[in-house]
């Protein structure tokens, strides 16, 4: 029932000890001094790669996430953000257009619910508000 829970705990686990190590690792000086026994910590030398093969493949991650952000970043400007000329930069899909005459009707349809409706002017009605008369025939 619980297996899904244990694997990601599991695996959060094995990846951040993994991480912990190889930074340890890679700071840890060569040499320890007197203090620990030799033998122990050349066993221990001997399983773990070689430092400057640690801090390369460090240093080949941190670039290749650093490609993958700025790649994600430029796919996301460039292909998912529509063209300003675009009918969806001005409103979305979910939007109702409100058109009612009573105000009364608007409140008690729409003023309160979740997903109200939009009350403002259509679009093609601004643009022929704005565009469709010359200024010097509205001013008369």
């Amino acid at each position: 029932m619980y297996t899904k829970e244990y694997y990601w705990f599991s695996q959060y686990m094995i990846i951040t000890s993994t991480l912990v190590l190889t930074i340890i690792w890679s700071i840890l000086p060569s040499s320890f001094g007197e203090a620990t026994p030799q033998q122990f910590v050349n066993t221990i030398l001997d399983i773990f790669p070689q430092r400057r093969w640690i801090i390369t493949l460090e240093g080949i991650m941190l670039m290749g996430m650093l490609c993958i952000y700025t790649g994600l970043l430029m796919y996301n400007e460039d292909s998912l953000t529509p063209p300003l000329d675009s009918l969806s930069t001005v409103t979305d899909a979910g939007g109702q257009l409100v058109i009612l005459e009573d105000t009364v009707e608007f409140v008690k349809k729409w003023a309160f619910k979740e997903t109200s409706g939009i009350y403002d002017l259509p679009l093609m009605d601004a643009c022929q508000l704005l565009y469709l008369y010359d200024n010097e025939d509205a001013n008369t």
